[in-house]
C-alpha cells in the first residue's frame, strides 16, 4: 500500500515543478482558465470551470487513489486565476490546485475519499460532476472499492479467462464491455470475492471453473450473478497476496506471489490518460529518471489496486508494446522494434571497430601449462577465442605464447590465462618401512 509520506512527497514535487512557472502567462497559450466555482446538490459537488475560449474536447484526466485525489489537463491553456489554491471544504471536495508548466495547465481536485466523476463541456465551461459519497451500509461489507463505475448504465461480462503466470502464479483474466464498470474487491478468509457492480452475465459463463491442473495458487473460481451484480469467487490453497489491475476493458486478478515485483505498492486510476504522462507519474514515485522515446505515443486506461510500482512499470509496457532498458537510476522507455533496432545497430557499429581496431602484440609467460596446447586452444575453430585478425605463437623453450589481436581480445586471453596456467592438484603420500629380522632380539641383549 503506498504511504501517505510518500504521495504526500510526489505531490510537493508535482506542484512545485508546476508552480515555479504559475503565474507566467505565456504567448503561444491560447486559452486560460478564469473562474472556479464549486456548488453542491444531493450530495453530488459540481465544479464548474470557466475559461476564455470553450474547449473542443474534454481534458486528459487521472486519479491517485491514495490518497485520492483527480487531475485535469488543459493543453495550450494558462492559469488566469492569480492564484494556485483554493479550499474549498464541500462534500467530498477538500481543496484545489492550479499549477501550470509551459503551455499546459494542471487542475487537482483533492477529496476526501475517492468517488466516480464525470466531464460535461458547457460552452465556455467545464462541468465536474463528483458523485455522491457512498453511504455507511456500503462502508460496514468490507469491500474494497477497486474501482468506481458508472449505475446509469448496464455493464456485461464478455469473457473470462485463465493463465498460468510466468512466476507460477494464477491470473483471472475477465474481459467487460467498457472502461467504466465498478468493481469491488474483498477477503474473506483465503477466499478472494469480486463483484462486478451493475453488470449481466451470459449463461455460457455461469459456471464453477477448476483450475487444479494450472499448477498455481487457485483452486476453483465461480462465476455467478449476485442481485444486479455478477460474484466471482476465487478459492486459493493457503495464504497468498494477490493484486489487481485494469487496462482498458480486459480486468485481471492475480493470485500469488511473483518473484521479482518489490516495490512499493500503489492504487491508481488512469482515465483515458497519455502513456508518457503515466510514465512521468511513475517516474515521481519512485525517483527515477524516465527516458521516454518521440515514438511512445497514445491513451490509455488503467486501473492498479496494491500493485507494485515496478509490476505497474511492466504492465504499462506490455499493454503498449514497449521495453526498457535499465543503467543506474535511468530507465530508457522505447518500442521493442526501435529498441532491437538500436541494439543491432550498436552491436554492428562494434564490430566495425574491431575490424578498424589496430592490433597490438603482447607476450604471455606460462608457468604450468603448455605453450603450444594454449595456442591450440586460442585459435581452435569450433571456439575460437582469437578474431578474425588474431594470431598466436608460441617459443617452445621459453615456454611462452606471443599474441597478437585487438585489446579486448588480449583482455580474454589474459583472463583465460589466469583460468588455465594453475599447479595440478596433487596428492602426498608417505610411507614408513619397519626391517625385521630373527637376529633382532639379539641386538637389544635378550
Amino acid at each position: 500500500m503506498m504511504r501517505n509520506v510518500f504521495v504526500r512527497r510526489v505531490l510537493l514535487r508535482t506542484v512545485c515543478a508546476f508552480g515555479a512557472l504559475a503565474l507566467a502567462p505565456l504567448a503561444w497559450a491560447q486559452n486560460s482558465i478564469e473562474n472556479l466555482g464549486v456548488t453542491q446538490s444531493g450530495g453530488q459537488v459540481l465544479v464548474r470551470v470557466t475559461l476564455k475560449n470553450a474547449l473542443a474536447a474534454t481534458p486528459g484526466s487521472f486519479t491517485i487513489a491514495n490518497p485520492a485525489r483527480i487531475a485535469f489537463d488543459f493543453p495550450s491553456t494558462n492559469n488566469g486565476l492569480g492564484r494556485n489554491s483554493q479550499d474549498i471544504g464541500e462534500g467530498v471536495l477538500r481543496s484545489m490546485n492550479v499549477v501550470q508548466a509551459g503551455d499546459r495547465t494542471r487542475l487537482v481536485l483533492n477529496l476526501r475519499n475517492m468517488v466516480s466523476y464525470e466531464t460535461k463541456i458547457d460552452g465556455s465551461n467545464l462541468l465536474i460532476t463528483l458523485a455522491a459519497t457512498a453511504g455507511a451500509p456500503q462502508a460496514a461489507s468490507g469491500a474494497a472499492r477497486f474501482a468506481e463505475g458508472r449505475t446509469d448504465l448496464q455493464h456485461a461480462l464478455k469473457d473470462i479467462n485463465f493463465r498460468r503466470g510466468r512466476g507460477g502464479e494464477g491470473r483471472v483474466i475477465v474481459e467487460l464491455s467498457d472502461t467504466s464498470t465498478g468493481v469491488d474487491i474483498r477477503q474473506q478468509g483465503q477466499t478472494v470475492i469480486v463483484d462486478f457492480l451493475k453488470t449481466s452475465l451470459p449463461d455460457a459463463l455461469r459456471k464453477r471453473y477448476d483450475v487444479v491442473d494450472f499448477a498455481t495458487p487457485v483452486q476453483t473460481l465461480s462465476i455467478f450473478p449476485q442481485g444486479d451484480n455478477v460474484r466471482m469467487v476465487v478459492e486459493p490453497r493457503g495464504l497468498w497476496e494477490h493484486n489487481a489491475y485494469q487496462t482498458d476493458t480486459q480486468f485481471v486478478l492475480v493470485q500469488g506471489t511473483r518473484v521479482g515485483y518489490s516495490g512499493e505498492k500503489l492504487s491508481l486510476n488512469f482515465q483515458n490518460v497519455e502513456v508518457r504522462s503515466v510514465l512521468n507519474v511513475i517516474a515521481d514515485f519512485t525517483d527515477l529518471n524516465i527516458i521516454t522515446s518521440d515514438t511512445v505515443s497514445g491513451n490509455l486506461t488503467l486501473r492498479l489496486k496494491d500493485v507494485p510500482w515496478d509490476q505497474a512499470l511492466d504492465i504499462i509496457l506490455q499493454t503498449r508494446g514497449l521495453d526498457m532498458r535499465k543503467n543506474g537510476n535511468v530507465i530508457w522507455i522505447a518500442p521493442r522494434d526501435e529498441l532491437a533496432t538500436k541494439e543491432k545497430l550498436a552491436l554492428e557499429s562494434t564490430a566495425q571497430i574491431t575490424e578498424l581496431e589496430p592490433l597490438r602484440t603482447e607476450t604471455f609467460q606460462l608457468n604450468y601449462a603448455k605453450a603450444d596446447a594454449f595456442a591450440k586452444l586460442l585459435a581452435d575453430p569450433q571456439q575460437r577465442i582469437l578474431s578474425k585478425r588474431g594470431s598466436a605463437a608460441v617459443d617452445a623453450r621459453t615456454n611462452q605464447v606471443f599474441v597478437q589481436d585487438v585489446s579486448v581480445r588480449l583482455e580474454d586471453v589474459r583472463k583465460l590465462l589466469g583460468q588455465i596456467d594453475v599447479p595440478v592438484q596433487q596428492v602426498l603420500i608417505e610411507a614408513r618401512i619397519v626391517e625385521a629380522n630373527d637376529s633382532f632380539s639379539k641386538n637389544l641383549g635378550v
